[in-house]
């Protein structure tokens, strides 16, 4: 059997001051056919489990572009439209060499373009009509995916990994791969149904009572989605549910389609594919209030700290400034949660990573163990807060240090870093923006988290899995910033109303 396969991710936040061109792409993940790159480890968001799958199962594998850039606001129109032609060229070859049997894109399922709301259902559109109506299409998508008919319309199986913090998108590769091979041999028929709910939230998975839902949803898979019989929830047996996948929505989008639903793919059973896609729909809508983190102000984030600083002796807290994540968008160069802990005259305190390269620039220009008056972070708009003028030591300067993102076989490059002092407090300064996943962040920029008794991470979510078991506490801090939790305050103007919390939704 013949496979293709593509990556094309970006979670585009519409109210980003971050652009987004072709060299966003090029700064995190840009490889394309004939590139010596091409033959290495791509670690994330599957890729890689999609190459492993056709070498185990003996496919002839056709590789196009693998794209991936940080988050930020709408791609440019052009830079958009060469990066998904290039894949639709390489489809073409692909076809015109011999039929292809699969089609595997990675995608996120939040991209924006200039002139294009849903990137994901443009590309999929074009995909279909080249490899003909037979030909089985995968898709695999971020957790904050929003899904759309013309998604829904031209792809055989969508899968989105179940985690968030997303530690699962290998595993989530490895069941689409079994479950479109299955396809593409004839042993069964995927049906597709949605349950759209009018949601706009950020749900953590390890804790209640999210954890609950995400293990019933993934209790109604069989074991990789084929001819395996288990009790549902209503009390039947279910032998034909292949996926359940659980779309958070992601809610910066400003577009009508953006929102949660879940969606069910059966072997040839619609009428289950519906019913468990609604159930499953309600179940997640009821927990809209309580499965949602609860997020404190600056003031209300610092006295929890210190609160519990005062009963575990010699720990460290770590707090998540997530209205700053480059993750979701931001800029990650905003000042105010440094600012308040300077003004509270605190130390021991250490902050990663602040997005700043005209800092980067001075402070490798000056050299470690350089005092120097210096301005840092505040530098991309209002959002961003003030600049802060600061008395600073350069205590560490590095270059081509990668952190680790979930597991040990994913690394990141960090760009250059620059690890400054100024009253106590050491702040990781870097010049490609970024979110901490991992104390590597820390470490490899030579700041030891564990030592300080407060880190604060300008990461939302995705630091969970690697800061929380050793930290004494974690706390989420909901700062102002490019991702700032009020959803009352985003300048939405596209978005299909009524959608909860802005409106009182009943489903």
């Amino acid at each position: 059997m013949r496979v293709f396969c593509a990556a094309l991710a970006h979670e585009t936040n519409s109210f980003s001051p971050v652009p987004t061109n072709r060299a966003s792409f090029a700064q995190t993940v840009l490889i394309r056919p004939g590139d010596p790159k091409m033959g290495d480890p791509v670690r994330f968001m599957g890729v890689d489990t999609i190459r492993e799958g056709s070498r185990s199962a003996g496919c002839e594998l056709v590789m196009s572009t693998i794209a991936f850039a940080q988050p930020s606001a709408p791609t440019v129109r052009v830079d958009f439209e060469r990066l998904r032609d290039e894949i639709l060229d390489d489809l073409r070859a692909g076809v015109a060499e011999g039929a292809l049997d699969m089609v595997f894109l990675i995608l996120h399922g939040a991209m924006m373009a200039e002139g294009y709301d849903d990137c994901e259902g443009d590309l999929l559109a074009q995909v279909r009509p080249i490899v003909g109506p037979d030909c089985a299409i995968g898709v695999l998508l971020d957790l904050h995916c929003n899904i759309t008919d013309a998604m829904l319309d031209n792809a055989s199986i969508i899968m989105a990994c179940r985690e968030y913090p997303h530690v699962d998108f290998e595993e989530r590769g490895a069941e689409l791969f079994d479950q479109i091979h299955a396809v593409a041999r004839g042993e069964c028929k995927p049906t597709t149904a949605q349950f759209r709910i009018p949601m706009l939230s950020m749900f953590h998975t390890p804790r209640e009572p999210m954890r609950s839902l995400v293990d019933r949803a993934q209790a109604c898979e069989g074991a990789h989605g084929v001819d395996v019989s288990l009790t549902s929830g209503e009390g039947g047996v279910n032998n034909t549910v292949m996926q359940v996948s659980l779309a958070h929505g992601f809610p910066w989008s400003d577009f009508a389609g953006a929102g949660a639903s879940v969606i069910v793919t059966t072997n040839d059973d619609p009428e289950r594919a519906a019913a468990l896609a609604e159930q499953l729909g309600h179940e997640f809508f009821a927990l809209r209030e309580q499965g949602t983190e609860a997020m404190l102000t600056i003031d209300e984030a610092l006295d929890a700290a210190a609160a519990l600083l005062e009963v575990t002796p010699g720990g460290t807290v770590v707090m998540s400034d997530g209205s700053d994540n480059a993750g979701g968008g931001a800029a990650s160069d905003s000042t105010f949660l440094i600012r308040a802990c300077l003004d509270r005259g605190l130390t021991d305190v250490a902050v990663a990573l602040l997005w700043d390269p005209v800092a980067v620039d001075m402070a490798f220009a000056a050299g470690e163990g350089a005092f120097l008056d210096m301005r840092i972070g505040g530098k991309t708009g209002p959002l961003s807060g003030d600049p802060l003028d600061l008395k600073v030591k350069v205590l560490k300067l590095t270059e081509g240090k990668k952190h680790q993102l979930w597991s040990a076989n994913q690394l990141v490059h960090l760009g250059r870093t620059v690890l400054l002092e100024s009253d106590g407090m050491q702040v990781v300064v870097n010049d490609l923006r970024q979110q901490p996943m991992h104390p590597s962040a820390f470490l490899e920029a030579g700041c030891d988290p564990w030592s300080k008794r407060l880190v604060i991470v300008k990461s939302s979510q995705h630091f969970y899995a690697n800061f929380e078991p050793q930290a004494a506490g974690v706390i989420y801090c909901d700062a102002p910033g490019s991702m700032n939790g009020n959803v009352f305050e985003r300048p939405y103007q596209h978005i299909t109303r009524p959608i909860w919390p802005l409106d009182d939704v009943q489903l």
